[in-house]
């Protein structure tokens, strides 16, 4: 009963004899763009943080009376903008996750975290300090487009120079000529 289980040497050639162990196709190091595993999470805490921006700006609207020119509308019509973008992502998420159960993914957290504290930062510099709205929004925009960027620095440099002075400057002309709404000019003689 042995003997023919096991295989006839004489039978086989050596090569054949060989077991060949199968590998599985690695996955490790790779990620799933289609589906990232913290997407729905960082889209939910967009929507959370969004939904109350836009709140506390209709309160403020509401207290001070929303007209069209007016001061109050800019931030209900940003934080409006915010929570749809906001649910757009987090819907988009929870759909490429759906499709894409199953697949290995990781989270990569170090730019949003990054994007955060370059926002808290300027926030900061922008409250207490005399740098200005034009300077500290240009560096804003830099630092924001640096780490939102693939592409080496030298090809976009030129690039990113010119949209974030012509963006802060162009913001600082509209809201203080136009609008009427002071922005701090900050060491800049605007």
């Amino acid at each position: 009963m042995t003997e023919a289980m096991s295989p006839d040497p004489e039978a086989t050639p050596p090569e054949a004899s060989r077991a060949v162990p199968e590998v599985a196709p690695s996955t490790s190091g790779t990620t799933s763009p289609a589906a990232p595993s913290g997407a729905p999470a960082v889209g939910g805490l967009l929507l959370t943080v969004g939904v109350a921006l836009l709140w506390q700006a209709i309160a403020a609207g509401v207290d001070s009376g929303v007209t069209l020119g007016g001061p109050t509308l800019a931030p209900i019509v940003v934080t409006g903008l915010w929570v749809m973008v906001a649910l757009w992502y987090l819907l988009d998420a929870v759909r490429k996750r759906a499709t894409a159960a199953g697949a290995p993914a990781t989270v990569a957290w170090r730019t949003p975290v990054f994007l955060l504290a370059a926002l808290i930062v300027y926030a900061i510099v922008l409250k207490y300090t005399v740098v200005g709205y034009v300077l500290s929004t240009a560096v804003f925009v830099l630092v924001s487009a640096r780490l939102l960027s693939t592409r080496p620095i030298r090809a976009v440099i030129v690039r990113d120079l010119v949209t974030a002075v012509g963006l802060s400057l162009g913001i600082y002309l509209v809201f203080t000529r136009l609008l009427g709404i002071v922005l701090p000019a900050g060491v800049l003689p605007l």
